[in-house]
């Protein structure tokens, strides 16, 4: 025989269930005495009005005359009627004076518990509304850094993508390259001022330039601009990027060369150059020369470039 599961257990009554309960029977008792008191007062009192009326019934004459009347008046001449004693009377008011100072005492600690509670409320409202404002704010900041998150990889991608391009060996017919120099350059293709061009293919080859692939963060007083490296040298880098970049301005680079450990170098913005539809395969970007090069920076950045074979503009 399987044995039986146990019971589930009935939780304990909490203290006011508890209390309440104490109440409602002390309540019922209270009642049952204040009847009970009542009631004996009034069986007191239609006792001695009985008493009298028989007392005054023995009396007459034509009730003197029966021997066993007469008895019965000697006998109720001194018997009274009984009243409540005093003893009783001071306890009935004694209960009742407990119960209007346990009146007094519950509706005092009643309104003291409803202060508390609403101080209680009113600090509660003060913490939801700051983490309400609180949350509100880690949304906004939240989605600002999802929205530049998703611009940066739109740019990396885009630039990306142009270094592909620019990777891949130009294929122009003398045909195509006469057309281009004949087209009339529409109002977008005008030269703008006239900014320093980038060094040319021999120097280039003279200084030993690298391409490489690599993202590196720009960093001026006034600016942050995020770029697409595809040139360094020993003596600068060319940073891809459509921002705008004055000449003269001394920006701070952060990089991490292949196999490398990150790199932060200062340099100086020597020229730039603007996109242009005419010639897509040339990225726009600027030409940063190194200042203030530390010897650790200078030896990894030459050890890199001896490691790489030379990759040069496209003509």
């Amino acid at each position: 025989m399987s044995p039986l599961p146990p019971s589930p257990r009935t939780p304990p009554p909490s203290r006011e269930a508890e209390l309440a309960r104490a109440e409602s029977d002390m309540a019922r008792l209270e009642e049952r005495l204040a009847e009970q008191v009542a009631r004996a007062a009034a069986d007191a009192q239609a006792l001695t009005e009985r008493l009298d009326r028989v007392r005054q019934a023995l009396a007459r004459p034509e009730s003197a005359g029966d021997s066993r009347l007469s008895q019965w008046a000697v006998r109720l001449e001194d018997t009274e009627s009984p009243a409540l004693t005093p003893d009783m009377e001071q306890l009935r008011e004694k209960a009742l004076e407990a119960r209007e100072a346990a009146l007094d005492t519950r509706r005092q600690a009643g309104l003291d518990l409803q202060s508390s509670l609403r101080l209680h409320q009113e600090d509660a409202a003060r913490v939801v509304k700051a983490l309400t404002d609180a949350e509100a704010d880690l949304k906004r900041v939240e989605a600002a850094a999802r929205a530049r998150a998703e611009a940066e990889a739109r740019a990396r991608a885009e630039a990306e993508a142009r270094t592909e391009e620019l990777a891949r060996p130009p294929a122009m017919t003398p045909a195509r390259a006469k057309s281009s120099r004949d087209e009339t350059p529409t109002r977008s293709d005008k030269p703008g001022p006239r900014l320093p061009l980038p060094p040319a293919k021999d120097e280039a080859r003279s200084n030993g330039r690298v391409r490489m692939h690599t993202a590196i963060d720009m960093r001026s007083d006034s600016n942050f601009f995020t770029g697409f490296s595809m040139d360094i040298s020993e003596g600068g880098i060319f940073i891809a990027t459509v921002e705008a970049v004055p000449r003269g301005t001394t920006v701070d680079l952060d990089f991490t060369l292949p196999g490398g450990r990150p790199l932060t170098v200062n340099g100086v913005v020597r020229w730039a150059r603007d996109g242009n539809d005419r010639t897509p395969e040339l990225m726009p970007g600027v030409g940063v020369q190194f200042t203030a090069l530390p010897p650790e920076v200078a030896h990894a950045i030459s050890s890199f470039v001896a490691t790489r074979d030379p990759m040069f503009y496209p003509d």
